[in-house]
């Protein structure tokens, strides 16, 4: 058990658990078994009276007693109000963080970046248009197209069609039936729900995560001609 989760420091967890398994004791005592010096003991009995968790026993010699662990519920209460207050603060935060005017343009250079920059993407709800240069076929990609199409997401792509890419297109090809070809000399491309638009520049190693709806719906339209005419 971890008391100072509750509130209490380390030396009055150690008198405090120290004096439930003595009973009625002298500071003293409490100080040898506890490991709390006599110096400090006083004050740390102190502060756990004022908390309610112990009681003093007016003898000749001042005794100690815990009180009723069930007092503990107490601060259990009293953090489980603090937690709650925080998470209405987080809340709200976060209310406001969505109504302030976000960046509209993420740029990353390097693969590493540009796997961070992906994370950023939200997740499709209506439609993810794809442009591909290389047609990787790794199992992550393939896991996330399916996941799309499981979920009747409208999935389109489009892509670089040559010697290099035949192989793995024709792997995609039993996933995606409808690939449409492109003239694409480095160039990867994901749009998302008329609102993201991920672009990577494969010779230049940068990345671009754009937010700008405007620009995103201009992209999209672009996309669609293209795709229903070829």
């Amino acid at each position: 058990m971890n008391l100072r989760e509750l509130g209490l420091s380390e030396y009055e967890e150690k008198a405090y658990t120290t004096l439930i398994k003595l009973g009625k004791t002298s500071a003293s005592e409490i100080s040898r078994n506890s490991q709390v010096s006599y110096g400090k003991i006083y004050e740390v009995l102190a502060s756990l009276e004022q908390k309610g968790l112990i009681k003093t026993i007016p003898e000749n010699t001042k005794k100690f007693i815990a009180s009723d662990p069930e007092n503990l519920m107490h601060l259990v209460n009293k953090k489980e109000e603090e937690l709650l207050e925080i998470k209405n603060s987080i809340r709200e935060l976060k209310q406001i963080y969505s109504e302030k005017e976000q960046e509209p343009v993420l740029v990353a250079k390097g693969k590493n970046n540009w796997h961070k920059l992906e994370k950023e993407l939200k997740a499709s709800e209506k439609y993810y248009y794809s442009i591909k240069y290389d047609f990787s076929f790794r199992p992550e990609f393939v896991r996330q197209t399916k996941q799309l199409i499981s979920q009747k997401i409208d999935y389109r792509v489009i892509g670089r069609f040559d010697k290099e890419t035949e192989n793995n297109i024709k792997q995609w090809k039993k996933i995606i039936t409808n690939i449409k070809p492109i003239e694409n000399n480095g160039v990867t491309m994901s749009i998302i729900d008329d609102e993201e638009l991920m672009i990577g520049l494969i010779k230049s190693n940068t990345s671009m995560l754009i937010k700008d709806k405007s620009f995103v719906q201009l992209m999209k339209t672009l996309f669609v001609d293209y795709y229903q005419k070829h």
